[in-house]
């Protein structure tokens, strides 16, 4: 008898042992190391001579025995009893029936070629629930039972004799059989040594046989035993790797493998993600084991004596297994609707009154819930439209952070995912992550990009007022908070500020965060239920002690919310990724500290880490680029913590007033300090006083979450505060952190969920006290807490209303904003003197202390260059354009663009990063490189317009077209100087301002009408002998013989990732300057030019591995047991099914 922590059994199992009608001539009691008294019942029962202690749990049933036997009952070969000498196996949690074996042992005298003789398996505590009689096994070498879900004793097996395999517990086995196996494989310590070892004693000529009449009481789901759904997969594939012919074991290793995988996507199709990862895991785990495959197939060939094909027939056809998993899943889905039915029930009753079916029709409760939903909506419907009307039906959105998107969803997606960032002269880095957030929003716009974006400024008070309803529903049940939590939510100050600046990540993450904070309450199973699935509070009356289990409510986690919540979580953090590392801890801390609830959320972090992996492995050299903001960089001043903890993320003077309202302007009333209190002091109030007020019915949740919701405000607003000290680009000459509108809208709305309990605490009061005993001294108390309830509401309610009120007035007194400046790419210059860098329009900090944002968002065209230029710089030529503005301290802006324009979707933090040096709080802006410094000269040149030819720079540069914004009527002037630059061919003014074409520098090798290419072929000289048509970042096309000498040249930077190859043959990388070239051999060929990323290939499939297969989760279908069951074995439904 092998025991191990098997106290509660051994008992029982001992008793058993000694009323046996033929007893046992000898018994060996075997304890693996148990931590209970299990070697003290052994030494008592059998005596203390006849028990041994093998320390080694891991080893298996198998070991044990040979440890035991060894110690106590060595085996001698010459012993004239060998082939009379019988082991009968039991496990501490197996009770053999008094007659048990006899039956075994008059069964194997009757047939001597039976070796291996086993019982009937019943359950230890339904004496006629049937385990198994025998065992058998599928083609895939899948443990079989082939019994039904609480099949009954009746004797229908009875006439069972010859098995493939019987269970362990109770198997008598001849003493020389197994002495020659080599008993148990020690590969299988957990699960399938009974079928290997029967296996092998079939192959080696002997005859397995179950008895019916011998009868055993075993724990057939014995909890911490090492019999698991893991431990099985692991023997499946072992035992099919070692018992295949050797050139099936490759087959059969790829074939496990694939069928994981399979199993693994079945698995997260139906809801069931943890059994699908352990399988797989197991399944690597086993093909990790050669050496211990090796063994076992060395081991089992030694006692083969027939051919493998022979047992096939033993084994259970296919047809047969899925019938019988049919069967399992069925019997799971009715356990499930007799589940349901015992827990309601009046679950057929529409109503709850069981005595008068129409009466509950009558009552507030039965109204519609959503209202309050509605009228939020109305409200920031109304705010928004009039706030920003001029961007109704806008073919674009510019100013502030934003500029128009690519037109089209393929140079979307390019740009998000390319490991080359096309700014410019172009520089090494991947995509940043927020460009797949545009190409949702193109997907989601019907192609129209652009129009899905002013679509999203105008609907993001309305989405954000619904996203806070759904998610405050959570948290409370009272729909008049739920109301007061959408209007704070539509009316923050930082989605204002957001809306104002062109800010598109901050105001996709404030959209985006209540649907994240419902995910992930979700996901834990925080959600209290409703209706039939609230759960009774001590004493309370209902029909059932416990309602039904749901998935996302009463402590039940939910995969689905969880694959929601990645989702979710990978939109805030690529839309605001100063949110990545905080959002991160605060999942880690709930994975952890809620235990067996949090092992859902853990998948919420994978979509992120996705996304922002291969930007993260670009970034190494410039890790700052981690914290930057979507769109162009835009100066602003931060708020102090006291101000964000009030939902303000910019920093206003108490005495200021109200930016762009002069009847609220500086003056003897501090306006701004009031709107600022108005707007943040009832949530921060209402939110410490959930920390303190019981919850509903003296339990103790709401405290505890309205803690939890602290902590996630404070290590939010802490995150903003350090993110704030590390600069991330460079706007007019200053340097720019990350924007602390974020952090403030997730701090902003922790606070808001604590405040929501605090509010319902003090409604809950307010009700209690209606019950209060009459009395002075109560009815006192009854005013106080009445009265604070009604304040309470009212202002939090008041204060939303009166800052979209304020908003929506201010955008509309407000004038047109200026002209937005051009948008500028990583080459943008800036110097003293003639020359300056980015427009100082882009910096937003304007207010001068007022309390508000300047709106510098409005209406343009999606195209920001000549048709002319874009045209060339669409087409083969990929020629780009020089924009410059004028302004009017006599200094210029300068931009280097390709195709129609620098679109949103091109802009790189990398690359905005790469102009800022030093560390947190001592940056710098970094000096010029050659690019730049090159582009400066150019641009000095021009503006001088003293007859200095520019086109050799213009050409290496790629430059074919010069654009002059028409700013105001200095630039006519400048225009004027700039005919008279060399080389430069006036086209005209045009919508966008004054055009020039570039003549080409080398006549003989270019017509007039030809202009920079991307690609050209350079003598040695350095003169430009021939133009190559090119891609954005690749090039294919055919190259003629000529000299030697010759080099290929693209105006980008030169990298080591970039690759030309010459009819297959490999050319080798050089620099003309900065730019990269490749030297060409005289003869010509097919050319054929790519920047690669080692990396490329491995994140690509990880990314859409990761997010495939979260989105495949997240599809909400129902995730009943039955459906669950189609991704499992036999040994796995049956184990819910008695849980269940």
């Amino acid at each position: 008898m092998v025991a191990h922590n098997g106290g509660d059994y051994l008992p029982r199992t001992l008793a058993a042992l000694a009323a046996q009608t033929r007893p046992a001539d000898a018994a060996i009691g075997i304890d693996t190391g148990s931590r209970d008294h299990s070697a003290a019942l052994l030494g008592q029962a059998l005596g203390n001579a006849n028990v041994t202690v093998f320390d080694q749990a891991r080893s298996g049933m198998g070991g044990a025995v040979q440890a035991g036997l060894k110690a106590l009952a060595p085996w001698r070969e010459d012993a004239g009893s060998a082939g009379s000498e019988w082991i009968w196996l039991l496990h501490d949690d197996a009770a053999p029936a008094p007659e048990a074996l006899a039956e075994l042992l008059h069964a194997v005298e009757r047939a001597p070629s039976v070796t291996v003789a086993g019982c009937k398996q019943l359950d230890w505590h339904a004496g006629r629930r049937l385990i198994d009689v025998g065992l058998s096994i599928s083609r895939w070498a899948e443990r079989l039972t082939l019994i039904e879900a609480d099949e009954l004793d009746q004797g229908q097996y009875d006439g069972r004799s010859d098995t493939f395999a019987v269970n362990s517990a109770g198997m008598l086995v001849r003493r020389d059989v197994w002495e020659k196996l080599g008993g148990f494989d020690p590969a299988l310590p957990g699960s399938g040594d009974d079928v290997d070892f029967c296996w092998r004693n079939r192959l080696a000529g002997h005859r397995v046989v179950v008895v019916p009449s011998a009868r055993i009481f075993h724990v057939s789901h014995r909890p911490h035993a090492q019999g698991n759904a893991t431990a099985a997969r692991k023997a499946q594939v072992h035992l099919r790797l070692k018992h295949a012919s050797a050139w099936k074991v490759p087959l059969h290793a790829l074939g496990a493998l694939l069928g994981s995988l399979f199993k693994l996507v079945l698995s997260i199709a139906v809801k069931d993600p943890g059994h699908g990862f352990t399988q797989l895991l197991a399944t690597l785990g086993a093909l990790g084991r050669p050496a211990a495959v090796y063994r076992g197939r060395r081991n089992a060939a030694r006692t083969r004596r027939i051919r493998r094909s022979v047992i096939k027939g033993l084994q259970t056809p296919r047809r047969e297994v899925w019938a019988h998993r049919r069967s399992l899943m069925e019997a799971l889905g009715s356990d499930e609707t007799d589940g349901l039915s015992r827990h309601d029930q009046l679950a057929e009753q529409p109503t709850g009154d069981s005595a008068d079916d129409f009466a509950a029709l009558g009552t507030t409760e039965r109204g519609w819930g959503g209202n309050g939903a509605l009228l939020a909506l109305l409200v920031s419907v109304a705010a928004s439209l009039v706030g920003l009307l001029s961007l109704f039906r806008a073919e674009a959105v510019t100013g502030g952070a934003l500029i128009p998107v690519s037109a089209g969803l393929g140079d979307i997606w390019s740009h998000a995912s390319g490991w080359w960032i096309a700014l410019g002269a172009g520089l090494p880095g991947h995509g940043d992550p927020f460009g797949y957030v545009l190409w949702v929003l193109g997907v989601l716009g019907a192609g129209n990009a652009n129009g899905a974006v002013a679509w999203l400024l105008i609907l993001a008070m309305p989405l954000s007022a619904l996203g806070a309803w759904f998610a405050a529903g959570a948290l409370t049940r009272r729909r008049r908070l739920r109301l007061a939590a959408a209007l704070v939510w539509a009316g923050a100050p930082a989605l204002q500020v957001a809306l104002n600046q062109g800010r598109l990540g901050a105001l996709v993450a404030h959209v985006m965060i209540p649907l994240l904070v419902l995910a992930l309450l979700r996901a834990t199973g925080s959600v209290p239920g409703r209706g039939r699935y609230a759960v009774p509070a001590p004493g309370e009356r209902r029909f059932t002690e416990m309602p039904p289990a749901k998935p996302g409510i009463n402590g039940t986690p939910s995969w689905t919310a969880a694959a929601a919540a990645g989702l979710a979580l990978a939109a805030v953090t690529a839309a605001a990724p100063s949110l990545l590392l905080p959002s991160f801890a605060v999942v880690i801390l709930c994975g952890v500290l809620l235990r067996g609830r949090g092992r859902t959320i853990w998948w919420s972090l994978l979509p992120s880490l996705a996304l922002f992996l291969p930007f993260a492995l670009s970034a190494l050299d410039r890790p700052r680029a981690l914290l930057s903001d979507p769109g162009l960089p835009l100066g602003f001043d931060a708020a102090p913590l006291w101000q964000q903890a009030l939902g303000q993320p910019l920093r206003f003077e108490a005495g200021a007033g109200l930016d762009g309202l002069a009847a609220f302007g500086p003056g003897a009333v501090p306006w701004a300090l009031l709107l600022a209190l108005l707007l943040g002091l009832p949530v921060v109030l209402l939110a410490l006083t959930a920390l303190f007020l019981p919850g509903r019915r003296g339990t103790r949740r709401r405290p505890r979450l309205a803690r939890s919701l602290w902590a996630a405000a404070v290590l939010m607003l802490a995150a903003g505060w350090l993110a704030g000290h590390v600069a991330t680009g460079v706007s007019a000459e200053e340097l720019v952190t990350p924007f602390t509108g974020p952090t403030v809208s997730a701090a902003v709305f922790a606070l808001l969920g604590a405040a929501l309990l605090g509010a319902e605490a003090l409604l809950d009061a307010a009700d209690a006290s209606a019950t209060a005993p009459a009395g002075r001294k109560f009815l006192a108390h009854k005013v106080f807490i009445r009265g604070t309830a009604v304040a309470a509401t009212a202002l939090l309610l008041a204060g939303p209303l009166a800052g979209l009120t304020a908003w929506a007035a201010h955008n509309v007194l407000q004038s047109d904003p200026p002209p937005a400046a051009a948008p500028g790419a990583d080459d943008a210059i800036a110097a003293a003197g003639s020359i300056a860098g980015t427009d100082t329009d882009t910096t937003a900090d304007d207010a001068k202390g007022a309390l508000g944002a300047r709106r510098l968002v409005q209406a343009s065209k999606a195209r920001t260059l000549p048709a002319t230029a874009i045209d060339r710089g669409e087409g083969p030529e990929q020629t780009r354009t020089l924009v410059l503005s004028a302004k009017e301290d006599g200094t210029f802006a300068a931009a280097l663009m390709r195709g129609d324009g620098t679109r949103l979707d091109e802009l790189s933090a990398i690359a905005s990063a790469r102009t800022v040096t030093g560390d947190p709080g001592q940056e710098k802006i970094r000096d010029d490189d050659a690019v730049a410094a090159t582009l400066r000269g150019v641009v000095a040149t021009i503006a001088a317009g003293q007859g200095v030819d520019p086109r050799r720079q213009l050409e290496q540069l790629g430059v074919g077209f010069v654009v002059l914004e028409a700013r105001d009527s200095s630039a006519e002037l400048t225009a004027s100087r700039m005919d008279a630059v060399p080389g430069l061919v006036a086209i005209g003014q045009t919508d966008v301002g004054w055009l020039w074409r570039i003549s080409p520098l080398n006549e003989k090798a270019a017509t007039a009408a030809d202009v920079a290419h991307r690609a050209r072929i350079v003598n040695a000289a350095g003169a430009t002998v021939g133009l190559l048509p090119a891609g954005v970042v690749s090039a294919d096309t055919a190259v003629p013989a000529g000299p030697e000498g010759r080099l290929v040249v693209l105006a980008d930077r030169a990298d080591p990732g970039w690759s030309a190859w010459l009819d297959g043959r490999r050319l080798t990388a050089t620099t003309s300057d900065w730019a990269q070239a490749f030297t060409l051999p005289a003869q010509g060929g097919q050319l054929s030019i790519r920047y690669e990323n080692p990396w490329a290939l491995w994140t690509g499939i990880m990314q859409a591995v990761v997010i495939g297969l979260t989105i495949l989760l997240a599809i909400p279908m129902p995730a009943r047991r039955p459906n669950t069951g189609l991704s499992r074995d036999e040994g796995s439904l049956r184990k819910e099914h008695q849980h269940a």
